[in-house]
């Protein structure tokens, strides 16, 4: 029978430029700062940040998470700043059909400089060889161009594109699907 591998932690995970870390209390300032911006919440599931209690929740949200086999959620902070810039998470990494999925978020100031597709790679990495996943997937609407440019630069094969799939801000959204598998990985 497939195993998947027991995590009694949070990890740490370290990039050339990153560390992919647990979101811990003292992160409620940098979280409010991107988390708190429209324009980066456009296509997330949870709604924009009107007060840091919402960013203190969802501290609290991200260890529940963890602590329910559910979801690892990192902190994505930047070395040279040892600021905490957005978010990372794999989900559903304990379920029988050993597939994980893949979501993020990252502050307005730090897009399109290749810290997400780093700290993308890091966690497929991550998935793969610690915890012996099959397959990893991501997906995001049809409009967020730049996510699913991030999910070919780190290897993943675009599926197909899921009509209507999600009803997310009062809409229902397509969201395009991508996926790698681990033998596709390891030839990376």
């Amino acid at each position: 029978m497939l195993q998947t591998k027991e995590l009694l932690e949070i990890p740490k995970i370290e990039t050339e430029r990153l560390i992919l870390r647990k979101i811990t209390a003292i992160d409620v300032n940098d979280i409010f700062e991107y988390a708190s911006v429209p324009e980066v919440t456009t296509f997330v599931l949870w709604d924009t940040h009107k007060t840091k209690q919402d960013s203190f929740d969802f501290i609290k949200f991200a260890e529940g998470q963890f602590d329910n086999n559910i979801s690892i959620i990192l902190g994505i902070e930047i070395k040279s700043e040892k600021k905490l810039i957005g978010a990372i998470d794999l989900r559903n990494w304990k379920a029988i059909h050993k597939c994980g999925e893949v979501g993020y978020v990252i502050s307005k100031t730090y897009w399109n400089k290749g810290y997400v597709s780093e700290a993308m790679k890091a966690v497929i990495k991550f998935g793969f060889k610690e915890l012996h996943l099959h397959r990893i997937e991501a997906h995001c609407e049809e409009e967020n161009i730049g996510s699913w440019k991030v999910m070919e630069k780190c290897g993943m094969k675009y599926e197909g594109t899921l009509r209507e799939k999600v009803f997310i801000k009062e809409r229902f959204r397509s969201m395009k699907m991508y996926s790698i598998l681990n033998k596709e990985w390891e030839k990376l």
